[in-house]
């Protein structure tokens, strides 16, 4: 079975409520979510509650993950990361900028091919978004290395709120794209 199949298989188990499922999920992907958590954090308590809250989400929201759209790793990257900036605006750190684009992933040992795959697309994804349109990519650079919201983004640039969310918008159909032409091939 390939690693795709394998995590189709395990996340399909997981939406029909397989424990086993969660379990071989967090032993695949822990030990990588708690080193980006521990990083976006900086206090190694916070980060595991950090991952903790990853796959009670996971567990909760499992029906609702996209295989087509993202891998498994990624989708939990997601929510890790979500919720760490949730963690850090609940305790006033929103002027802390995260600096998340110039960070390296730790390397998770026993999983360097997953690793070297995220790692790829990660520095893809951030030249293409260095190739945006300086308007788009101010806003997403807001969002993604500081955590504010569209609201947030709109106060702090003087933009209109529909501006902001067009141009958001704008920007991540793009990347969607790129993601999609790069993986048709």
């Amino acid at each position: 079975m390939t690693q795709g199949a394998d995590e189709r298989a395990l996340s399909d188990r997981l939406a029909r409520g397989d424990r086993d499922a969660l379990a071989l999920l967090h032993a695949r992907y822990a030990a990588m979510l708690l080193g980006v958590a521990t990083r976006l954090m900086r206090d190694r308590a916070e980060a595991e509650e950090v991952v903790q809250e990853t796959f009670l989400e996971a567990w909760r929201r499992a029906e609702q993950y996209q295989p087509e759209r993202a891998n498994v790793a990624a989708w939990l990257l997601t929510i890790t990361r979500s919720r760490a900036i949730d963690r850090l605006r609940s305790k006033g750190t929103t002027d802390r900028t995260l600096e998340l684009e110039g960070r390296a992933v730790p390397v998770a040992p026993g999983q360097p091919d997953e690793l070297y795959d995220l790692a790829r697309l990660s520095s893809q994804v951030r030249r293409r978004v260095a190739e945006l349109p300086v308007e788009q990519r101010s806003l997403l650079e807001l969002a993604w290395d500081e955590g504010l919201s569209q609201r947030q983004i709109a106060v702090r640039t003087g933009l209109p709120l529909g501006t902001v969310k067009t141009r958001t918008r704008a920007a991540l159909q793009t990347l969607h794209a790129d993601f999609d032409r790069h993986h048709e091939r």
